[in-house]
């Protein structure tokens, strides 16, 4: 136990807050899996993710605001600096692709549409269960085999890029080339995205072993 434990308790708030995060994540992480899935009237749904993203930076602006408030902390000032902006650029990585589907209008969805939007929701599963491990300094191993599936499904939808990058150059149409590389580059940004969460949670993490 540190000595600073001994004199006052830690602020547990900053876990709250982190699965806050983690679950708005996922809430608009879902959101984008129903709006591919139903093109066009689906996309009625960025709204909904912009909202989110909006209660998210409220969150965000709370952990700071806590932070240098706070005498004693459950992880280090840092590591909540970190992971902070960490989860907070998922969300608005997500609100950027809702935003490009809904200005692009396009009248139908894709396989890669929905196959990338599936991979994004099922890695902020694995977000969410990563973060409420997280507060239960003892688990590394839980936290550490969500990292894991993170960075497999991170691995997936490099792949899935490559895969679509190169089916789109076979339409002749230049203008749905332009769009759906443009929002497939942006999908991809999403799991990047998600993907230094899950260095950010591996590295706290062991930092508390």
């Amino acid at each position: 136990m540190r000595i600073r434990d001994l004199i006052l308790p830690e602020d547990q708030i900053f876990f709250a807050l982190f699965k806050d995060m983690a679950q708005k994540i996922n809430e608009a992480s879902a959101t984008l899996n129903e709006i591919t899935h139903e093109l066009p009237e689906g996309i009625e749904k960025a709204h909904k993710i912009r909202q989110i993203e909006h209660l998210g930076d409220e969150v965000t602006r709370h952990i700071y605001e806590r932070l240098n408030e706070s005498l004693i902390t459950p992880l280090e000032p840092d590591e909540i600096a970190r992971l902070a902006p960490a989860l907070d650029d998922v969300l608005d990585k997500l609100d950027w692709v809702a935003h490009q589907l809904a200005t692009y209008e396009l009248t139908r969805s894709s396989d890669v549409l929905k196959e990338y939007s599936y991979l994004i929701l099922m890695t902020s599963n694995e977000i969410v269960e990563a973060v409420d491990a997280l507060a239960d300094l003892t688990k590394p191993q839980e936290v550490h085999s969500h990292i894991l599936e993170i960075s497999r499904l991170y691995n997936l939808s490099s792949e899935l890029l490559s895969r679509a990058i190169l089916e789109i150059f076979k339409t002749k149409d230049l203008l749905m080339i332009i769009k759906l590389k443009d929002i497939y580059e942006s999908l991809a940004k999403v799991m990047e995205k998600c993907n230094d969460v899950g260095h950010a949670l591996s590295d706290i993490s062991m930092s508390h072993t």
